[in-house]
């Protein structure tokens, strides 16, 4: 098989401050809503709650990367295959889904279901902000690299002649 990239894409996800605010801000405002709203006493505690328990569950699998299923490292070799790699060390292969979304700011990525009893929860990659300003600048370019592997080369097992590289 011909290499799609030229070098190989490595990612290692750091807790994210950034998220951490966006989540507890939106769990906020919801809680805020709710409380507003003309329906039961119990009705609200109940939400409330609910709102309260999913979003640490969120904050502690997505923001701070702590539960053992969070996601530690993103890898695409140079033949374009994506690597996952857990909190345990368990080491996944999907197919990115067609949901998966790309921004300059926020890249999602969904994977396929194939053969999984379960769904694997989406990748969430938010800018990071790092002191030093060589790891910051290589943290970039590999988010960079991502971005434009996920908008560019289809990710179907069944295509993947049309990951040669342009040119060639």
């Amino acid at each position: 098989m011909k290499p799609v990239l030229p070098k190989a894409i490595v990612i290692q996800l750091l807790p994210s401050v950034l998220l951490l605010g966006l989540l507890v801000a939106v769990a906020t405002i919801s809680v805020m809503i709710i409380l507003i709203l003309p329906i039961i006493l119990l009705i609200k505690c109940a939400v409330f709650l609910l709102i309260i328990a999913s979003t640490l569950y969120f904050i502690l699998r997505d923001a701070l990367l702590i539960l053992p299923w969070s996601w530690q490292t993103i890898e695409v070799d140079v033949k374009g295959i994506l690597k996952l790699t857990n909190k345990r060390q368990q080491q996944f292969k999907p197919q990115l889904a067609a949901s998966s979304f790309t921004h300059q700011y926020l890249t999602i990525l969904n994977c396929k279901r194939d053969g999984l009893k379960w769904a694997l929860p989406p990748v969430l990659l938010l800018p990071t902000f790092s002191e030093n300003i060589a790891s910051q600048f290589e943290a970039k370019d590999s988010l960079r690299r991502l971005r434009v592997w996920v908008r560019l080369f289809k990710h179907d097992k069944n295509h993947q002649d049309n990951f040669a590289i342009s040119g060639e």
